[in-house]
């Protein structure tokens, strides 16, 4: 193989990898666009994040106050039974001390004079 034939050999190797590493190179730019991409898509999806926190964080509040109020409630109806049992208790006593008032008077009114 002639000087010359050598050198075109290393010509044409020489072209193939200056193609080759153009190929490469237009790879990694679109490479970086891509990455660009799923960057902007990451920040937004972290800042979505945040807000879905966020709003997590109100709701489980909101849920432990409503969870208060209703054990208030519940303390409250507990009491208002406990209330009402005792009046019912001090009403049929009433209506046994009435009974027998009905009964004294009857007697009393039968009763010569």
């Amino acid at each position: 193989m002639t000087d010359r034939e050598i050198l075109e050999s290393i010509l044409r190797e020489m072209t193939s990898m200056k193609d080759e590493m153009t190929s490469v190179k237009d790879e990694m730019t679109s490479m970086k666009g891509e990455m660009s991409l799923i960057k902007e898509e990451v920040k937004w999806i972290k800042e979505q994040q945040k807000e879905d926190h966020s709003i997590l964080k109100a709701l489980m509040h909101n849920s432990e106050i409503n969870k208060a109020e209703h054990d208030k409630m519940s303390n409250d109806i507990a009491h208002i039974q406990g209330y009402l049992k005792n009046v019912d208790e001090n009403l049929e006593a009433v209506k046994d001390i009435i009974g027998r008032h009905e009964v004294d008077i009857k007697v009393l009114k039968n009763r010569p004079v």
